[in-house]
């Protein structure tokens, strides 16, 4: 039988938020698991029970009965209810700690970072959220199939984003080509899935995105970097083409310059020659200044392999978690069971609720305000910059959401990480972007973004990102 303590330790809570029948269910599940109440021992009768703990006795029935089936009890008639688990020996462990794996050690993702002059940010304000409640209520409309598992895309979001892009990037393309994805690192996934082996090489830019290097990783790929000059990635001079090549054409990542039109040649032709996959990142596109985007790298040679990725996570807001990827007409089907196969999901409420504000017009009418806002932004701070002794700006610059500065006196790298973190500034100093070199000791330039930084404040984070690098000695 049970002594006063094992019983005490039975008795259900009052201020517990559980049914009495589940207390119970859990407080002597622990305590044969564990050993308290051992094997062979015979538990109160059911009335018995009930009557120490002031609980119902179908509440103690329906526990042993459950226990019972779940083979940790066994009920014997007349004999009563008895223990029936012997638990397990506790083993030694071998390590404190769980191992990584070796694959888990490549990838290196940075704590978060305040926002201010944090690069990658938009202005999550800017979008209307009136307009997005009300794409939300038509979205909830949807059938009772579209509701379910989904095996593609929303085909009404694959027609409207086959409109955007014919408008803004010159390229026209049949909606089935369109695939829908969360975000671009899972477009990289399913692009690098589709069209490479395990061991292929990949070109990737240097400095460039982090998504792509964890992405190609991931998949086991070879990577080789692709340095940035005046004209942005410079091909590897190799007789051996890679599978694939990743570039940012429009907007290089973080540097700020369109691909130019010689490198645009250079790497459709040995597409065309060789069959490299290009991985066109359509980054920033959206937000240049004066000047027009030269038009998608899909859009200029059909023979050549290109896979056009883009998102909505800047010209709206990271959390609606909708992408895009175009793949061949051919490879569609194919390019949708991989998706399912690598976890990807299709959110049929925010891709119907998108292609309504593609469709209404809200997101046309968004981006002519949202440039106007980050232009405004640029110029704000490139003036406030012309009377800096700490920062150099670019001498050419176009627009994104991202800005290189130069630092007139190059500073220790770990030192001004730590200055920049205790001031609350964002910014990121551009060697932590070079992949291909992890011991950079010295940083010369540093990335600011300007999605979270209004007109108005620019003068005083600046103020602050000034005394910050003033404050680590050179």
């Amino acid at each position: 039988m049970l002594s006063p303590e094992q019983l005490h330790s039975l008795l259900p809570s009052p201020s517990s938020d559980l049914p009495k029948v589940r207390q119970l269910y859990l407080s002597l599940y622990e305590a044969i698991i564990t050993g308290r109440l051992l094997h062979g021992m015979t538990l109160p009768a059911s009335r018995t029970l009930a009557a120490e703990l002031s609980i119902g006795r179908n509440t103690v029935i329906s526990v042993y009965n459950q226990l019972c089936d779940e083979g940790l009890l066994h009920s014997d008639g007349r004999r009563g209810t008895r223990v029936n688990y012997h638990p397990h020996p506790p083993t030694p462990s071998s390590r404190s700690r769980w191992p990584l794996s070796g694959r888990s050690r490549q990838f290196k993702v940075a704590p978060p970072r305040p926002d201010t002059f944090s690069p990658g940010q938009p202005d999550t304000a800017l979008f209307p959220q009136t307009a997005w409640k009300n794409a939300l209520q038509v979205a909830s409309r949807l059938s009772p199939a579209q509701l379910s598992y989904q095996h593609s895309s929303l085909p009404q979001l694959q027609s409207a984003l086959a409109r955007y892009l014919a408008t803004y990037r010159s390229l026209y393309v049949q909606p089935e080509q369109i695939i829908i994805t969360a975000s671009t690192r899972q477009s990289l996934l399913l692009g690098g899935a589709l069209f490479t082996d395990q061991g292929d090489t990949v070109w990737v830019e240097s400095p460039g995105y982090s998504g792509a290097t964890d992405a190609f990783r991931h998949l086991g790929l070879q990577l080789s970097p692709c340095l940035i000059d005046h004209q942005g990635l410079v091909p590897a001079s190799t007789d051996n083409p890679p599978a694939l090549i990743y570039s940012t054409p429009c907007f290089q990542y973080p540097r700020g310059m369109p691909l130019s039109a010689n490198r645009r040649a250079q790497l459709l032709a040995l597409s065309r020659t060789h069959g490299t996959v290009l991985f066109e990142d359509d980054y920033d596109s959206e937000f240049r200044d004066a000047t027009q985007p030269g038009p998608a790298l899909a859009a200029i040679d059909t023979e050549a392999r290109v896979l056009h990725a883009g998102t909505f996570s800047k010209l709206m807001f990271p959390a609606v978690r909708v992408a895009w990827l175009v793949v061949p007409a051919s490879h569609a089907d194919s390019a949708h069971h991989c998706l399912r196969s690598l976890g990807g999901g299709h959110n049929t409420i925010n891709q119907a609720a998108v292609a309504e504000l593609l469709d209404n017009g809200a997101v046309t009418r968004h981006l002519q305000r949202a440039r106007h806002i980050y232009t405004q932004r640029r110029k704000v701070l490139l003036e406030h910059l012309q009377n800096s002794r700490t920062l150099q700006a670019p001498a050419n610059y176009a627009g994104s959401l991202n800005m290189v500065l130069t630092l007139r006196k190059p500073r220790p790298l770990n030192a001004l990480e730590q200055a920049l973190r205790h001031q609350s500034i964002g910014a990121v100093p551009l060697e932590r972007m070079l992949w291909h070199k992890r011991s950079a000791r010295v940083c010369r330039e540093i990335v600011l973004g300007l999605g979270n930084v209004e007109s108005l404040d620019i003068a005083d984070k600046l103020q602050t990102l000034e005394q910050a690098i003033r404050s680590v000695p050179d």
